[in-house]
């Protein structure tokens, strides 16, 4: 902003515009979120124009929490935790305290304009260093410096980004899209695999020759893991990995974890050995599995499966992965806060075993087809990436009076 482009000046969020805060009514009453009216938290911005929300609040909640609606077409910006998250109003609508809806009061000020200037505008800068977390108040919002050219020119620019923007988007959301449809062949290869003969019902399911249900526990030993005490430091080094269900990334082979055992906390925690099959068996990534690569232990937030050579473990792990394991396992959790299923349930699910043999071929079809498609994915997530630095190069040029 030192270097302006000619014609251009810096103003003053306070200048311009005039904020209102959102707010959240009670959650003790559950009346006030059995409306229909529209209420967005961050979350709900996803796009562009807004008119959606995971929650909605009813009359009742407005008129007791005093809210003030925000009129359709108003712009919206995220200021506590997600910084300079932006849309605009797609109806009319309420937000929460994490929202500030920004009504233009100077007539030589587009709303659209504005919109990018704030996503060019570093607003980490205003954050008080003080607050625990990226968090502005209203106070910080109004000393929001953006850089504006004079009103044609501003319309002049939305044209020209608005246009590219729509055009990187939709390559995005194209990208975006065969993503998810990776992880539908993925899924469909493991339907394939698990059930030959196309039976959906366990009941009627003839099995191909030479396959068998069995449960987890007759296969394998099932160990619920532990997490030795923090007050004993010397139970904690570099030696062997403590898994816990953040640690299951998605990958197959996990090596890694956040927290190391010593050789003594080790001994003093359930040890598993290398190709151990690790389950999330609590909570909302219930169902997260990987493959130790090592020797090791895990918390107990996680279920354990220790061959007992009946079973590939490569295998079992996308059994494990198949949605058909994935269903019956949170079918089986208890419903409380958080679904959980305990070491006796889960010992019980049961899984189609074919010989070893063929669980071989299966593995090594299935490890061939997931690493392809983990390349895949990789090359869409990094075209995606480059089209987000795209946007982020054309707001640059525009900000510079290069565009």
């Amino acid at each position: 902003m030192t270097n302006l482009p000619q014609g251009w000046e810096i103003k003053r969020l306070d200048d311009i515009t005039e904020i209102q805060i959102g707010k959240t009514p009670s959650r003790n009453n559950i009346d006030f979120f059995q409306g229909e009216n529209i209420w967005l938290s961050i979350r709900d911005l996803k796009s562009k124009f807004v008119s959606f929300s995971s929650e909605k609040i009813s009359n009742e909640a407005i008129l007791k929490t005093n809210m003030k609606i925000v009129p359709k077409g108003t712009l919206l910006m995220s200021f506590k935790l997600t910084l300079g998250k932006t849309a605009f109003a797609g109806c009319d609508l309420y937000t929460n305290e994490a929202i500030a809806a920004i009504f233009i009061k100077d007539k030589n000020i587009n709303k659209y304009f504005l919109d990018y200037a704030l996503k060019f505008t570093d607003l980490e800068k205003y954050v008080d260093n003080a607050v625990k977390g990226k968090t502005l108040n209203k106070q910080k919002l109004r000393q929001i410096e953006v850089s504006m050219p004079p009103l044609k020119e501003q319309e002049r620019i939305v044209g020209i980004l608005d246009e590219s923007f729509a055009k990187i988007d939709e390559s995005i959301k194209i990208l975006e899209q065969d993503l998810l449809n990776l992880d539908e062949l993925m899924q469909s290869a493991l339907q394939k695999a698990f059930n030959p003969l196309k039976d959906d019902t366990k009941g009627n399911y003839q099995l191909p020759q030479g396959w068998e249900w069995k449960s987890l526990g007759e296969i394998g030993e099932i160990i619920t893991g532990t997490t030795p005490s923090k007050n004993n430091p010397n139970f904690y080094g570099n030696e062997y990995p403590l898994f816990k269900p953040s640690d299951l990334n998605g990958d197959m082979i996990i090596k890694f974890a956040s927290d190391n055992l010593s050789k003594l906390g080790f001994d003093n925690a359930r040890n598993l050995p290398k190709n151990t099959i690790l389950i999330v068996c609590i909570g909302a990534s219930i169902g997260k599995i990987g493959l130790s690569g090592v020797n090791g232990s895990c918390n107990q937030q996680i279920n354990a499966v220790i061959s007992n050579s009946t079973f590939i473990s490569k295998y079992l792990f996308f059994v494990c992965l198949s949605n058909y394991f994935q269903e019956i396992l949170k079918k089986n959790a208890s419903q409380t806060t958080l679904p959980i299923i305990n070491k006796t349930e889960f010992s019980k699910l049961q899984i189609p075993l074919p010989p070893l043999k063929e669980q071989e071929q299966i593995a090594s079809y299935l490890d061939e087809l997931s690493l392809n498609i983990k390349a895949l994915k990789e090359n869409y997530k990094i075209q995606i990436k480059d089209y987000e630095e795209l946007k982020k190069s054309l707001l640059k040029k525009a900000f510079e009076g290069r565009l």
